[in-house]
């Protein structure tokens, strides 16, 4: 297994994204167009009942039948493009394969729904057994002469190890994050429609690079929020003035800042993945990215 750096990291998720970024505005785009297409036909008259009849239990329940139905039409098409990207970036000039994405883009996501409530599992009982013991610590001072400063000492006590737990477990949500990352690449490589296989992969590939992952996945996120936050203050006041008050320059303000602000970061979003699969030495870079 080779041992990763963020730095590699890092130049594989740019370089990614260079190569296949016209392709990933094209899927993506298109997925969109797709998805807003079909909310518009299946919600559009739901929306308009809705506000006709808000108290009507019928047509509200009919409503979340219709809402959950596009959720899970919507899901299954991007993470098809997202499957085509990234099958599309690690095999240059391969046609796609919209029966393979189709099925493996949900596979994929269904796995990695499974992994998270698996992690969040282990979270609650960690909370809970922690919960307990504090909860009996304190319990059991009280019953003492004395108690109110010994409950007051444990209880301060209580509230640093809550707060280290705390930052344990977003680094246990961060490192389950690494472990897995590569699962989605893996998958889009192998063409395969099994998410054991991309999982228990990105399991072995990571392994001894588990922390400069997870240290990359931190710093890309920071980065990603301090862009979003500086470009989003930077153009919404430049949009907001345009605007002027006008519902339509307010939207074509918001389809801008859309596009300024987080299509970009969906970009890398989707490279990330790739950019560590490759800094893992999953393939050459001629290979990749020719």
């Amino acid at each position: 297994m080779v041992k990763m750096s963020i730095g590699a990291a890092f130049s594989e998720t740019f370089a990614f994204l260079r190569a296949n970024w016209m392709q990933m505005l094209i899927w993506v785009g298109g997925a969109m167009l797709v998805v807003g297409l079909l909310g518009y036909l299946l919600l559009g008259s739901t929306f308009s009942a809705l506000a006709m009849a808000p108290n009507d239990p019928t047509i509200m329940m009919g409503a979340f039948g219709k809402i959950g139905l596009f959720a899970l039409i919507a899901s299954v098409i991007l993470y098809a493009a997202c499957m085509l990207i990234w099958r599309g970036g690690l095999h240059p000039g391969e046609a796609p394969n919209f029966g393979w994405a189709l099925q493996a883009g949900p596979a994929f996501a269904f796995g990695m729904l499974v992994v998270f409530i698996a992690a969040y599992i282990v979270i609650f009982i960690v909370m809970l057994v922690f919960g307990l013991i504090f909860g009996a610590a304190l319990g059991g001072l009280g019953g003492f002469g004395g108690g109110g400063m010994n409950a007051g000492a444990v209880g301060g006590g209580a509230m640093v190890i809550g707060a280290i737990l705390y930052i344990a477990l977003i680094v246990f949500m961060l490192w389950v994050q690494g472990r897995f990352i590569v699962a989605g690449p893996v998958m889009a490589d192998r063409l395969t429609r099994n998410p054991i296989t991309g999982l228990s992969e990105s399991w072995k590939l990571t392994q001894a690079s588990q922390w400069s992952i997870v240290g990359f996945y931190l710093l890309f996120t920071i980065l990603m929020l301090v862009y979003g936050f500086v470009v989003g203050m930077i153009f919404g006041a430049i949009l907001g003035g345009l605007a002027g008050g006008s519902v339509g320059m307010a939207i074509v303000a918001m389809l801008i800042s859309a596009a300024v602000i987080y299509l970009p970061i969906l970009m890398l979003s989707f490279s990330m993945p790739v950019g560590v699969y490759r800094a893992l030495g999953a393939r050459s870079s001629s290979d990749v990215f020719a």
